[in-house]
């Protein structure tokens, strides 16, 4: 007796898991959440277009003030399409990077590549796969972190040869590759505000 009612319930529990799958597959329109989702704040301030304004962020209220004795730890982030992979990367003087922790970040360098022009090299890579080199000019947005209020704006000029790899979904391999700014130069523009 109670192996069949165990069955029974079984059964429709099925029928009813049954119902609801059709039912979900039959629905023309999906019906919209009555709870509003939270107000998200973005992973950076920096914004997609040079020209736009600074975006409330993970920093907004949280980072370190742009204040107090220096270095004024900065975090750089391309904001030009880049894979993470092929971002420039760069080795800025001890005590200027923020470690990854918003509490720590107080400038945030956010990289536009604003143009490039005539091709300056040819980048062989694995395969024997060639990719021009072109110049290029970068202009840079220094933010404070945790106000996403402009600190300062200068542009500079791609100077350096052939990135040592570039990284490409299958089957997109990249027409060109743009000449990234020299780190010297972009410690030059950054030194009066990270540490004067």
């Amino acid at each position: 007796m109670l192996r069949g009612i165990w069955a029974f319930v079984l059964v429709m529990v099925a029928l009813l898991a049954t119902l609801a799958i059709l039912d979900l597959k039959n629905d023309p329109e999906p019906r919209a959440s009555s709870v509003p989702l939270p107000d998200r704040p973005a992973e950076d301030p920096c914004p997609s277009e040079l020209g736009d304004k600074p975006r409330r962020s993970k920093f907004t209220d949280q980072a370190a003030p742009y204040e107090g004795p220096a270095p004024h730890p900065v975090k750089i982030v391309n904001e030009s399409g880049f894979s993470e992979a092929n971002a420039p990367h760069r080795d800025l003087p001890h005590g200027w990077e923020a470690n990854y922790n918003t509490l720590d970040t107080q400038l945030v360098v956010c990289e536009y590549l604003v143009s490039t022009g005539a091709v300056v090299d040819s980048c062989e890579y694995v395969g024997n796969k060639f990719l021009p080199l072109v110049s290029a000019t970068w202009t840079y947005r220094v933010l404070a972190a945790r106000t996403a209020e402009q600190v300062t704006q200068f542009t500079l000029k791609g100077a350096e040869t052939c990135p040592f790899d570039i990284t490409y979904p299958e089957g997109d391999y990249p027409s060109e590759t743009p000449q990234s700014v020299r780190t010297e130069d972009l410690e030059k523009a950054l030194q009066p505000f990270v540490a004067p």
